[in-house]
């Protein structure tokens, strides 16, 4: 009977240190995205542990798990880069980024992306407009977008280009409830956000 409980209890144990650790970010100043970035969260998130669909210029946040609220912070994405981890010959491809990209081609990029990813069968942007961004002329649009799972689910990006690389921080988080609670705090963190 004593080796069945060790035996279960060790089990147990190794499914334990298998699940993913979320890190606490309190609402203080911290450094994101490679320490690329800067933001002043008004209330605590959580960090995400990185998955093998992370670029290495990647972090994300959630306050309520992500498949209800998520935010992605890219911090220096080189030119000639993508947004997204991807297979050479497959062929659906998010673009490139490229430090030339007009205000169309990023939010293309954006949605390519969406659709890769979340697997976006319906995408709608909204109100793309000129910003300041990590103190760089940049610009935010909304945007709109069902995935795989059904759900309907709204979304925000911010994007700047400094040096020849991206900065850009996304909010996506279904249209019932969590969009509208997550908005106004990930405003106030973009309106923060500072490059290193």
């Amino acid at each position: 009977m004593i080796n069945l409980q060790r035996l279960t209890l060790t089990a147990l144990l190794g499914l334990a240190a298998c699940a993913p650790t979320y890190t606490l970010i309190t609402a203080a100043p911290v450094a994101v995205a490679r320490n690329t970035i800067h933001v002043t969260p008004g209330t605590t998130w959580n960090k995400a542990p990185r998955t093998p669909l992370d670029v290495a210029w990647e972090e994300n946040w959630t306050q309520n798990g992500p498949r209800l609220d998520a935010i992605t912070f890219i911090g220096g994405l080189p030119d000639g880069q993508a947004v997204a981890k991807q297979r050479r010959k497959s062929n659906a491809q998010v673009p490139v980024f490229h430090a030339t990209m007009s205000p169309q081609d990023l939010t293309s990029m954006i949605e390519s992306y969406h659709r890769l990813r979340a697997g976006a069968t319906v995408f709608e942007t909204k109100g793309v407009v000129p910003i300041t961004f990590v103190g760089k002329p940049g610009l935010a649009f909304d945007y709109a977008f069902v995935g795989q799972d059904q759900v309907k689910r709204f979304g925000r990006s911010v994007v700047a280009i400094d040096g020849g690389k991206l900065y850009m921080m996304t909010l996506d988080a279904t249209a019932l409830h969590y969009f509208n609670v997550a908005r106004p705090e990930f405003d106030a963190m973009t309106a923060s956000a500072t490059l290193r």
